[in-house]
């Protein structure tokens, strides 16, 4: 697998002549996109890349999802990325490729830590209003001109007080995505639930595993990170306390309601280790299982 550890070997690699400024490069998308290799192996890009799209309305397919918008969305990668493409899809907007010297010495290096985002995944993305897509795209065309008119003498300072309003803006943009997707019909929540319930559906047997936020994000085709905000935009709670509480309440079901012992009944759980699910049991009651079954009812 190829490795990008900068703009100029990754610029080639895709066609692009080379960047802007050592550090960091912008580019339009219908410009660049048509020089772009037509399909391309994994590779792995050490680069921060920051895209808008825009200018489109229809189906747009990202993996196994299928998504409807009349606006803009942002994508957003950090350094290990690794990424593949069979054909090429062509978009309005830009992209903004960064080293990651270019914020170390800048306080945007810690902020960026916080910013969930950059670790989605594709089918993460996000989506913008009319009003947000103006904002965002003011901001690109700002650090695309910046970087055109003055090349490797760009005023870094101003690229990256617009970087950093760019990131600040898409932190409030992704919150209001969580709430809209917090009040539809079919909450992420209840998606979850319903994985759990099926997952524990059957005491006859014991299951074979226990259930990560890992496991759950992939069946429900999102990152683990966007799973966990949308979780807690709902709940208050993170998916794996979510999921925690859960398996717990199966296990309280089963001290109570059967005679299997404490061993039997982390088995029937998906737990093969006993001292490991009683601590997990604790963490969340506060008391063992075996503190639970001796209150039961005879």
């Amino acid at each position: 697998m190829k490795t990008f550890n900068d703009l100029t070997d990754y610029n080639k690699y895709l066609n692009l002549t080379g960047p802007l400024h050592p550090l960091m490069d912008s580019r339009v998308c219908k410009q660049a996109i048509p020089n772009f290799p037509q399909s391309s192996d994994e590779i792995q890009v050490n680069l921060f890349k920051i895209s808008l799209k825009k200018n489109f309305t229809g189906d747009i397919n990202y993996g196994n999802n299928k998504y409807y918008t009349e606006n803009g969305l942002m994508l957003f990668s950090e350094p290990g990325q690794v990424v593949s493409w069979d054909s090429l899809t062509f978009w309005d907007g830009y992209a903004f490729v960064f080293h990651p010297d270019l914020i170390k010495q800048n306080p945007i290096a810690a902020k960026i830590n916080h910013y969930k985002y950059f670790s989605y995944e594709i089918n993460d993305a996000l989506f913008m209003t009319a009003d947000e897509e103006e904002t965002i795209t003011w901001l690109f065309t700002k650090i695309h001109m910046e970087l055109l008119e003055n090349k490797s003498r760009a005023n870094i300072n101003v690229i990256l007080s617009l970087l950093n309003a760019v990131l600040s803006y898409a932190d409030v943009f992704y919150e209001r995505q969580f709430k809209e997707k917090a009040t539809k019909a079919v909450s992420v929540s209840s998606k979850v639930k319903s994985l759990l319930q099926n997952h524990y559906k059957d005491f006859s047997k014991p299951v074979q595993n226990v259930p990560t936020v890992s496991s759950i994000a992939e069946e429900l085709n999102l990152s683990s990170n966007y799973l966990t905000d949308l979780i807690r935009a709902e709940t208050g709670k993170s998916t794996s306390i979510y999921i925690r509480e859960f398996i717990v309440e199966q296990a309280e079901i089963l001290l109570h309601q059967t005679d299997l012992n404490i061993s039997d009944v982390a088995y029937q759980l998906g737990f093969s280790n006993v001292p490991y699910f009683s601590r997990f049991f604790k963490k969340v009651k506060g008391v063992s299982p075996t503190e639970i079954r001796n209150q039961r009812i005879v």
